[in-house]
């Protein structure tokens, strides 16, 4: 996405932040993910690496307990492989009450449609498998994710619509989870937007309506430096069977590890 826009203050992405918080004063539900984040097309750059850490804190739990307030730290570690090839690798872990735990590895492979077809999207399909492991119980339940990733930039709007599908080998289980991003440059250095996360449960048998989870963010991404990322959300669920309300962060920073 370009954020080179001309003009613009930096301040307007911070009163975004504060109208945000005025709007998060209900019950309502969030994702209990390790990672919240809708993906672009582009892939990481040849002799680059990106580490990440994405933290996720639920303030309010659903309605069936509200008093659920897990911290989620996440480590991802992707690298360029080549100009439209990608490989990442997550390490998950689960706070709750200030015990940590590791709660699973995924492996993720992602490749891109190469500029050179002109195509009038961004179009890249990502797969990632591994384990999680329950908490609570221990168990682990392996599974792999498809993601196929749409977006488009349009002056200073940008969009972006991942429709994946969970698939569980545990439970033979494959779930509808889509998500969707929009962005407006309000300044070369942030965008301001809304990010939408959903699972509807199993792709031929939705669950009902209240089963479901469904949650809006509403987001701040800063490009302070061209090294590093910046994403900011406050997340609102809209189904019983969200978290209440979440608050989503992950910091990146880049590496080009080519030798000269």
């Amino acid at each position: 996405m370009d954020y080179t826009k001309k003009g613009g203050f930096f301040i307007y992405p911070l009163l975004f932040l504060v109208f945000s918080f005025s709007l998060i004063s209900q019950n309502i539900l969030a994702q209990d993910a390790g990672e919240i984040q809708v993906y672009g097309s582009a892939t990481t750059p040849k002799y680059t690496t990106i580490i990440e850490l994405h933290s996720n804190y639920t303030f309010k739990g659903p309605k069936s307990n509200e008093k659920y307030h897990p911290l989620l730290e996440t480590i991802e570690i992707t690298s360029g492989l080549s100009k439209d090839f990608e490989l990442g690798f997550y390490i998950f872990t689960y706070n709750n009450n200030g015990k940590l735990q590791y709660t699973g590895s995924h492996i993720r492979p992602r490749v891109k449609a190469p500029d050179s077809w002109n195509w009038p999207l961004g179009v890249s399909l990502s797969t990632e498998i591994g384990f999680d492991k329950d908490p609570f119980s221990n168990e682990k339940d392996w599974g792999a994710e498809i993601r196929p990733i749409f977006d488009k930039t349009v002056g200073d709007h940008y969009w972006s619509f991942n429709p994946s599908l969970g698939v569980s080998f545990t439970n033979n289980e494959v779930l509808f989870e889509p998500n969707f991003k929009y962005a407006y440059a309000s300044s070369k250095k942030a965008s301001i937007g809304f990010e939408y996360f959903g699972n509807t449960g199993k792709l031929l048998s939705p669950y009902k309506l209240p089963n479901q989870e469904h949650q809006l963010y509403a987001v701040v991404d800063l490009y302070l430096h061209p090294l590093y990322e910046f994403n900011f959300g406050i997340g609102k669920g809209l189904t019983e069977s969200s978290n209440g309300l979440n608050v989503k962060c992950f910091v990146g920073r880049r590496i080009n590890w080519k030798h000269k």
